[in-house]
Order: C-alpha cells, then structure tokens, then sequence
C-alpha cells in the first residue's frame, strides 16, 4: 500500500490532506475533473483508522439488499441516524449522506470494492479489513491526475487577501517546511485527535489513559487548523470511548505509542465480564458504546472478557474485531483449560471466579439472567480452552470536530462557509450527533469524502476584500 514520491509540486488544483477513505475519496473524485490533485498523507503509509476498522458500511437500498428481499430505503436509514443521535445530529448532514449514500456505495464499487451482506445488520455491508482502503489507494496510484506523497504533515492554511479563500497550505515534507498553493480548493480529511493528549486533556480528559485504537497520525491537526481560521466546532462533547480495547500482558502491560490493539467484544457474542474482583457488573448484552461508562467504573478501568471454546472457534479472520487467534498469539488473549488457572493468570481470585461462572451458568440453564437481566445470547461458559482478555475503554475514533454545511464546506461560528475550504470524514463533526450508529462510519467518510472532492473541484471564489490572518 505504500506509495512515496521524491518530491511534490510547489501547487496544484487541489490539495486532499489525509488518506484515508475519506481523503482517497476525495481525491478520486476531484481528479475525474482533469484537475491535479495531491493527496498528502501524514503517517508512514495510507490508510489511517479506515484501515483498521472492521470494514463495514452502512448503505440503504443497494442491489444486495433488493436481491436479499430487504426494502430498507433512505427515510429509513435517516430515522435510525437521528435515533442513534439522540435528534443531536445535524440534520443538513444526515439529508446529504442518505441522499447521495447510494451514490457513494457504485463509487466504491467503481473503484473495486465488494460488498457482502452482513447477518447482524440487513444494511450493513462487509468488505473485510483495510481491504477498500487497498482498492482506493491502488485507484489513487493509478490516475493520471493524483500525486500521492506520504510523510507529509499539514501545519497552517493560509486565506487570500483579496477574496478570502484558502489558497496555501504549508507542509512539513521530511525535513523541508514547504508552502503549496491550492489552485481550487483544500480537503481536509485527516481524521480525529485519538493520540493527541493535549486535544483530548480539553475535550474528553475522561479518556486521557484510554486505549488508544485510531489511527497512529489522529494527532488533530485538521481541527487546528480550521480552527485557526475560525472553524465552528460540533458534538466534541459527545466523544467517547467503546469497551473492547484489549491490553496485552496484563497487569504489566504498557500500549506503545504506535501501537494499535485488537478490538474484542466477545461479550455481545456470548462471553461475559468481570472486574479485578472477579464478579459480573453489567448486563453484557448491551452495545460496546452503552458498556463504556460501566467498564470505566471498575477498579483501574479494567475488566476481563471471559469466553470458551464456542466462541473460540467463532472468530472473524478477515477483520480487526474479535479475531481471537491473533489475540492469543500476540498476548491480548491468555488460554486455560480450568477456570482457577484462567483466574491465576490475570491475577483474579479464583475462588470468586469459579464461584461467578457457577452462577451464571445457573442462570443461563434457567433462562434467565436475575443479577443484570440479559437476554441476548446466554451461553453458557463451560466449554475449555477457557479465554480471557483483560480490557479497557478503547478511543477507536474521536466523532466530533469540525462545522461544514451539506456540501462539505467548513462553516465558521457564524456559519459562513470559509472559502476554497472542505472536510470529510473523523474530522467533521454534526453528523453522527449524541451517539453512533455502528457501521457508518466508512460509509459516511465515503459519502462525504466524495461530496468535498466534488465541492473542491468546482469551487469559484467570489472576488471581495479580506485582511489576511496570520
């Protein structure tokens, strides 16, 4: 996937910082224009949290649903947006990505994606980890009209005199400071600020020791500089965390700065959970965003995932998310055959351990669950090899930042769009709102990287008197 350039023009058409889904998008679409396009990407390689997450999206009346039976259309899809927000979401945003969603999905396929339907959602559509990110890149890396460059770090924006719009960029690019022009428009899609303890110390100092899941560049530096030129800002105050980060060699375990550690949530499978203690705290049925809150509870934020050979032998291959062999071979997941040794290895009494799964398993056998009251998927957990994974708040992604309006245009506090500038993607905040709708995350950064390159690409600056900032 890596694919590094020498050197990058001093300007171009457009300027896509971040290649991500979003900013691959972005990039695609300005470039079916004619226009140049330089693509900048921060880390190492492409690919960001896109590339790490599971691989689903979210998409509402596509050819696979209508062959499966599923009517599922766009006035559905919006009412599962605003309930999963709380009514929180921006309602201009969520009108763009149901209307041009579908869109998006034969932009995907267009350049190479594949899609399968999923058994846990009739919308949700699977491709497999980092595996469209992969179909992007090598698009990007075939036209004509896209430079690529990796290792390349937007630092500050620059506006116009006379009509105000965003016409340089300047960059570090290995060890030069460059300043680039921006013939047409800048698209700012590079993510979120998940490995930025000074953004996160102001916005969510709550998830300050969380581990970290994002992508190793989520530094926040689309957020700065918009913000530098007077970008509004929209949901940071719902950022939050997902329980299912795992922590490798526990209790002496530290996550490395480049790190990025499996994701498990066998509990909504079948497995259960225990804090220090060794004793079940919460109903596991629930969604891994409703059990943050009651993980961060326990002592030290931790809990332990407990499942057996039934789940085991579930585990998705194809996929960051509970792929348990990795997670054993690689030290986030310990193996035994008897419930006190599995205690013993992470330290738990083992006493109040067996004592725990005695009763759950009682329970299960009765049908029902009077400590916590779940009633999805009661297994029982007595089939060894026994697992466990000691876990923690995971900051996967930071759902907040930015304003842009519906052509993804950043809108400052007045909501006045600041010209020649776009957004996509983790950067952008007002869609998902007060809470998240598992599966439109990719989806959404398609949707939208798309419209911003669109936007970028046909953008005409009205001439009008502007005093430059900075």
């Amino acid at each position: 996937m890596l694919h590094e350039t020498d050197d990058i023009p001093l300007s171009a058409d457009v300027i896509v910082f971040g290649a991500g889904i979003a900013g691959h998008c972005a990039a695609l679409a300005a470039a079916e224009y004619g226009l140049q396009v330089l693509l900048l990407e921060k880390a190492s390689q492409a690919g960001g949290s896109s590339a790490m997450a599971g691989g689903g999206f979210i998409f509402a009346g596509t050819d696979l649903m209508k062959e499966a039976g599923y009517d599922d259309g766009p006035e559905e899809l919006r009412e599962r947006l605003f309930l999963s927000g709380k009514n929180k979401n921006n309602p201009d945003l969520v009108d763009a990505y149901v209307n041009h969603q579908l869109e998006a999905y034969e932009f995907l396929k267009k350049h190479g994606a594949k899609f399968k339907l999923s058994a846990m959602d009739r919308c949700l559509h699977e491709t497999g980890t980092g595996r469209v990110i992969t179909n992007m890149h090598m698009a990007a890396r075939a036209h004509s009209n896209i430079i690529y460059a990796s290792k390349c770090a937007g630092m500050k924006l620059f506006r116009d005199a006379e009509n105000g719009r965003v016409k340089e960029a300047m960059v570090a690019f290995g060890d030069r400071i460059m300043a680039i022009e921006a013939r047409r428009g800048v698209v700012l899609a590079t993510g979120g600020f998940s490995r930025s303890r000074e953004l996160l110390g102001i916005f969510a100092p709550e998830l300050l020791d969380a581990v970290k899941h994002g992508g190793v560049a989520n530094t926040g530096d689309g957020i700065i500089m918009a913000c530098d030129l007077g970008a509004g800002l929209a949901d940071l105050g719902y950022v939050s965390g997902s329980f299912g980060g795992a922590i490798r060699n526990y209790p002496h375990g530290v996550q490395g700065a480049d790190e990025v550690p499996p994701l498990l949530f066998s509990f909504m499978a079948g497995g259960i959970m225990v804090n220090v203690e060794g004793r079940r705290f919460v109903n596991e049925g629930q969604n891994y965003k409703a059990l943050g809150s009651a993980g961060m509870r326990q002592t030290g934020g931790v809990a332990f995932q407990i499942f057996d050979a039934k789940l085991l032998n579930t585990a998705i291959d194809d996929s960051s998310v509970n792929n348990y062999p990795e997670g054993i071979a690689n030290g986030y997941i310990r193996t035994a055959d008897t419930i006190p040794d599995l205690a013993a290895s992470m330290q738990i009494d083992p006493v109040v351990l067996e004592q725990t799964i005695d009763r759950y398993n009682a329970s299960v056998c009765s049908g029902s669950d009077p400590d916590f009251g779940r009633t999805s998927n009661l297994i029982p957990v007595d089939t060894p090899p026994y697992c466990i994974a000691a876990s923690a708040n995971a900051l996967t992604s930071t759902y907040g930042g930015i304003t842009t309006n519906r052509d993804m245009a950043v809108v400052d506090w007045m909501g006045e769009p600041i010209p020649g500038l776009f957004a996509a993607g983790e950067v952008v905040g007002g869609f998902h709102g007060a809470g998240y709708y598992s599966g439109t995350s990719l989806s959404s950064s398609s949707t939208f990287g798309m419209l911003a390159g669109r936007a970028a690409a046909t953008f005409t600056p009205i001439r009008l008197q502007f005093n430059e900032r900075g």
